[in-house]
């Protein structure tokens, strides 16, 4: 009897105890429920977290984009500044025989957009006076209104705005104000100096070009002495890293500036700065002669007007009556000379004069004249 009863009383304890499994499994239940929805809480943070960041840096990308933008319009939205004599100047103020010639705009719509390009410090605020002087036709720039007068007598060619369609030419140094090789390259590349950007021309341009050696110190005192276009760097400057670096960039940007443009323009020329200096009147028709130029009322050009421009080409406005240079060491030399070749080799291949190598200061004590020669050639 007693197996009996203890088989009997063992069966009616099964329910109890399965009540307790099921109460265990039911809180096992509860507490995988609950790390479950933990871990898809987790990974949908996670995955907002994410897309947050990548709409973050979408807008940061759009923001960047809308500078570039922003910077285009402004560049080319300037206030326009119709002619009258608010905005006729005097270049020549003092000399009897040539003051009474004026600088103004054009006509609106009637001159087509050409870009006066240069490389910074190739001598184009120089360039401008002198095809202002021989036009009376103001150049405008791509760099803003907040550029100086060109001139002290008055100026107003950097307020015009550029789609007035009413100045000879617009200076535009391409991207090339930076001072190091990474930000050059960084602007270079975005939307601002691209070649569709460049097509605002209509692929015409006067291509300027000075010898990079001279166009190097006058650079570097022009940021040397916080964008000062007389100001001048000082002796210690032009020594260490940041020396080293910015010859890199002079020999870099300079050819490839040049070789960017010679590719591009389609209609125009270059003028070599040297040339312009030594020949100046010659220089000065073949340009004219390059952008269709003729004055309407002594064609192709007023003689009274190239006169009094040869007469005050020297003027002192803008000039460095004192600039520094020092030594270059080889390894700086080289980059220049390699910069040259480079630039040479281009122009011969597009068609156009060479650089004249033979106006050029290269004289190096360490450089022997065979080596000069091969440059010359």
């Amino acid at each position: 009897m007693k197996p009996q009863a203890f088989v009997i009383a063992s069966s009616r304890a099964l329910p109890g105890n399965h009540r307790g499994t099921r109460h265990v499994m039911t809180n096992v239940r509860r507490i995988l429920n609950l790390v479950c929805a933990s871990m898809v809480g987790l990974l949908l943070m996670a995955i907002t977290s994410f897309l947050y960041s990548l709409h973050v840096l979408e807008l940061r990308w759009m923001s960047r984009l809308q500078a570039v933008a922003d910077v285009r319009r402004d560049q080319f939205s300037f206030p326009a500044h119709p002619v009258n004599v608010e905005t006729t100047s005097y270049p020549w103020v003092g000399d009897p025989t040539c003051q009474h010639h004026a600088v103004q705009f054009a006509k609106n719509q009637s001159r087509p957009k050409w870009a006066l390009t240069s490389f910074p410090g190739s001598g184009v605020t120089w360039t401008r006076q002198l095809i202002e002087g021989v036009t009376g036709i103001y150049t405008g720039t791509a760099h803003g209104s907040n550029e100086p007068p060109i001139v002290s007598t008055g100026h107003y060619g950097n307020w015009a705005d550029l789609n007035c369609d009413c100045t000879i030419l617009i200076k535009d140094h391409d991207g090339t104000s930076a001072n190091n090789i990474l930000d050059y390259l960084e602007t270079t590349s975005n939307l601002t100096s691209n070649p569709a950007w460049r097509d605002y021309y209509q692929h015409r341009g006067i291509l300027l070009i000075r010898n990079p050696i001279d166009t190097l110190f006058t650079y570097a005192h022009y940021l040397l002495s916080g964008n000062d276009q007389k100001g001048t760097g000082r002796p210690e400057d032009f020594a260490g890293p940041h020396w080293d670096e910015h010859v890199d960039y002079v020999a870099f940007a300079w050819a490839d500036h040049a070789e960017r443009w010679i590719q591009n323009i389609k209609e125009g020329t270059v003028v070599f700065y040297e040339r312009l200096l030594q020949d100046t009147e010659n220089e000065l028709r073949r340009l004219l002669k390059a952008i269709h130029f003729t004055d309407p009322n002594r064609p192709p050009v007023d003689p009274e007007r190239m006169r009094c421009t040869l007469q005050h080409k020297n003027r002192s406005d803008r000039k460095r009556t004192k600039k520094l240079t020092v030594p270059l060491s080889s390894k700086h030399y080289a980059k220049l000379m390699s910069s040259i070749d480079k630039v040479q080799r281009m122009l011969l291949k597009k068609g156009w004069p060479p650089l004249p190598i033979d106006l050029y200061d290269l004289r190096k004590p360490d450089v022997t004249p065979a080596a000069l020669q091969h440059y010359k050639e």
